[in-house]
């Protein structure tokens, strides 16, 4: 069976844990991109540092495929909000399009593909901002005893969310032009989104968003989601999950340091051709599916929240 090769660039942002980069980078080496692109954020003492030389240098040297190599590898810590933010500017200031993975996002194959044949097919679509390979429809639950689990009422491969997950996404120069990381008029700019599926959902977006805005959250997706939504954008997301999140219960994890349901969430190798939605509109319903299964204050996005607060960032 001939081995698919991946037709756009792949930004790797790593840090400091060398089993989850380098599983995340067999998974590339097996698609053998053309170009790679490395990112990664400074150690916070002399210790890190000599330990983040020595990560970089072994990434480098598994990456034994023909290719061009790019690498921002930071002298300083910036932390997650700028390292991160700052790292996917400088890709899409290189590569029109292309795919993000962070070290601990495992990809399968066909995600490479999955974002490669979606990439093409909406490059031109302003509206489209993302595609996600993760997905959490296998935790919905139905609305009753006599509908269809809501995965089951989805037809095609694929729908439009207004919600970006990053765990493993691709996307345009064109739509991260419009990236905003500081939120300059916040109280007047959350009064126009006009997204949301019931009071409890809006409510739940203005705290994060409040806090954000105030400073208390130093991280770099929340202004992506915001950003987004202003422009009232629209994510790709997949019908099967193609991402496991190997970074679960580690000390040395940033935001997933607990146990979670998501860690041991099944990934599937999607079969092509893939089957396409017939309209670009966003399908509400799963969009309030994906609200209660990831972000409805559960007592673990609780302490995801409360972590991402309280954490010395890196």
């Amino acid at each position: 069976m001939m081995t698919y090769v991946c037709q756009n660039a792949i930004l790797l942002l790593f840090f400091n844990r060398l089993d989850t980069t380098l599983a995340t980078l067999e998974q590339i080496a097996k698609v053998q991109p053309k170009r790679i692109y490395l990112a990664a954020d400074g150690g916070r003492n002399e210790t890190e540092k000599e330990h983040i030389a020595t990560l970089r240098t072994s990434v480098l040297r598994h990456i034994t495929w023909k290719c061009e190599i790019h690498t921002r590898f930071l002298n300083a810590n910036l932390g997650c909000k700028m390292a991160v933010s700052s790292a996917i500017s400088w890709f899409f200031s290189q590569e029109k399009q292309g795919i993000i993975l962070e070290d601990d996002c495992l990809p399968t194959l066909s995600f490479f593909r999955f974002c490669d044949e979606l990439l093409e097919r909406y490059k031109y679509e302003e509206k489209i901002f993302m595609i996600s390979g993760w997905s959490a429809l296998d935790f919905a639950k139905n609305a009753s005893v006599e509908t269809l689990h809501p995965k089951a009422q989805l037809q095609d491969d694929y729908f439009f969310s207004k919600y970006p997950h990053i765990w493993g996404w691709a996307g345009w120069a064109r739509a991260w032009q419009k990236y905003q990381l500081e939120f300059s008029d916040f109280e007047s700019e959350f009064n126009t989104l006009d997204n949301f599926y019931s009071v409890k959902e809006k409510r739940y977006w203005y705290k994060i968003f409040k806090t954000y805005s105030q400073g208390k959250i130093n991280t770099w997706d929340y202004p992506f989601t915001y950003s987004i939504w202003k422009h009232k954008g629209l994510c790709i997301y997949p019908k099967n999950n193609m991402i496991t999140n190997i970074g679960f219960n580690r000390n040395d994890a940033t935001h997933t340091t607990g146990e979670s349901k998501f860690a041991t969430m099944p990934s599937y190798d999607i079969v092509f051709p893939l089957k396409h939605p017939n309209s670009t509109q966003r399908n509400k319903q799963l969009d309030a599916a994906n609200f209660e299964i990831i972000f409805d204050v559960s007592p673990l996005h609780k302490r995801i929240v409360n972590k991402i607060k309280k954490i010395k960032y890196r």
